[in-house]
């Protein structure tokens, strides 16, 4: 991805799954030019940002009784995981591996919002 910029191409039309990746994309985008210890304290606040953003995803996808909230969460934990990992990599001082993992997350969170969530945010407007 050239770009870490939430745009209209990914917006899904649910205002707080499109706040909260909007927050994530600016948040990913400001930890590129940070060098450390800014860079170690913004990864551990787009851990707790994204373990409250993907709890609400999770808490939507129970509400309406979501057919595939299994995968979807599945890959939620997968994400949470790697970002577990980057900052145990931060811990342990290797700071490039760990931004190797960060600048990874804009292209897994574009393919996430288009393909995951826009089949969450088609299924969740039907129920409006």
């Amino acid at each position: 991805m050239d770009s870490i910029v939430f745009g209209p191409d990914l917006a899904l039309g649910i205002p707080v799954m499109d706040q909260s990746h909007r927050i994530v994309f600016d948040l990913l985008e400001s930890m590129q030019s940070l060098a450390r210890p800014a860079f170690d304290a913004a990864c551990h606040q787009l851990a707790a940002e994204l373990a409250e953003d993907l709890a609400e995803e999770n808490r939507l996808m129970a509400t309406i009784q979501y057919p595939l909230a299994a995968t979807h969460r599945a890959a939620h934990d997968g994400l949470l995981a790697s970002l577990d990992h980057a900052l145990c990599l931060l811990a342990a001082g290797d700071e490039a591996g760990a931004r190797q993992i960060v600048h990874s997350l804009p292209d897994w969170f574009a393919a996430h919002i288009n393909t995951m969530d826009l089949a969450l945010a088609i299924a969740a407007s039907r129920l409006e």
